[in-house]
């Protein structure tokens, strides 16, 4: 990815323009936008957690690890220590349409 453009350049945000709300839309329509960028905004939250190593750089780490963490498929984790990768609880996190886990308790729940 090449994140070195130009913020102002109204072109970053093409991939936007077809998610205009079309004529006869329902709520469930919006609702369901609303939800895929849900999807974005915890990505995005769980990566500006991210913490970096020694020498300033950071780890890698596979996002299939995040969503079988959350989801609780521990048996399926590449790094049986993601959680440790962030200064974000995971479980605090909101991945729509993935069923969170229920046997870690988290911040919102203690």
């Amino acid at each position: 990815m090449n994140f070195e453009y130009d913020f102002n350049d109204w072109s970053a945000y093409e991939p936007l323009y077809e998610l205009e709300i079309p004529d006869g839309s329902t709520a469930k329509y919006v609702s369901d936008l609303v939800e895929s960028f849900d999807k974005y905004k915890s990505a995005a939250m769980l990566y500006a957690s991210l913490k970096p190593k020694e020498d300033g750089t950071y780890p890698s780490f596979k996002f299939v690890d995040v969503i079988n963490y959350y989801t609780g498929q521990d048996k399926y984790l590449i790094n049986k220590n993601i959680q440790d990768l962030f200064t974000v609880n995971i479980l605090d996190l909101n991945f729509p349409g993935s069923q969170k886990r229920t046997d870690i308790p988290t911040k919102k729940e203690n």
